[in-house]
Formats: C-alpha cells, sequence, structure tokens
C-alpha cells in the first residue's frame, strides 16, 4: 500500500475539512496511473478504513456556507457511494466533507500509519 498516499489523505483531513473530490484529486496528484477510475476505488477504499477505524468523520456541507451536518455511521457508506458527492460542487450545493477525529490526528503524528493494512 502507498504509504505516503495514506498520510498525505490523512493529512489533508487534519489540516481542514476536505470534499470526496478534493480526496480523489489528491490521488490522482500522487498516483502516475492516471485511471481515476480506479483511482477512485482506492480513494474510497482508504476513506472507509479511515471511517471504520474512527480516524475521521464525514459530514454534509452546503457548499459556501459552510454548514456542517455530521453524517451516521449507516448513511456514509450510501453517501461515499454516490457519484454526484465526488464531483465539485456549485455554491450552494449539498457537499460531502471529511474532517479528522482525534484518533487521526494522533495516528498521523505519532506515524501509526504503517500498521495500516488495507484489503
Amino acid at each position: 500500500m502507498n504509504t505516503e498516499l495514506i498520510y498525505k489523505l490523512l493529512w489533508s483531513t487534519i489540516e481542514d475539512f476536505v470534499g470526496l473530490w478534493e480526496i480523489l484529486w489528491e490521488v490522482n496528484s500522487t498516483l502516475p496511473n492516471n485511471d481515476e477510475k480506479k483511482n477512485k476505488k482506492l480513494a474510497k477504499k482508504i476513506l472507509i478504513y479511515f471511517l471504520e477505524a474512527e480516524l475521521i468523520k464525514i459530514y454534509y456541507d452546503k457548499w459556501g456556507n459552510d454548514q456542517l451536518q455530521e453524517i451516521n455511521q449507516q448513511e456514509w457508506r450510501k453517501i461515499i457511494n454516490r457519484e454526484k458527492f465526488w464531483l465539485p460542487p456549485k455554491i450552494n450545493d449539498v457537499c460531502v466533507k471529511v474532517g479528522s477525529t482525534e484518533k487521526g490526528e494522533r495516528y498521523y503524528n505519532e506515524e501509526l500509519i504503517e500498521y495500516i493494512r488495507l484489503s
């Protein structure tokens, strides 16, 4: 697994709330394969791991208004697979953002990423 990519994605959630489309941009900029479909699949796999490990939380947001509303565990699995949330939103569109948890920050700061194993 590309540890550098995992660190980069976790860092982006610590730095600020980041949209799913921005996560995909990070993956596309890091991996040289230019296969967006494959990159999106990998991004989803990493985010699902982060969510299940409680390293991040996922939120609805109204683009341009910063009105974060946490998405519960039952709903985020459906949301992460909805294509529209992987595209850049327009002003006032509902989008999906992710942000780190304290546990996520600790994993990043204590370099615990090397222990992550994605199936």
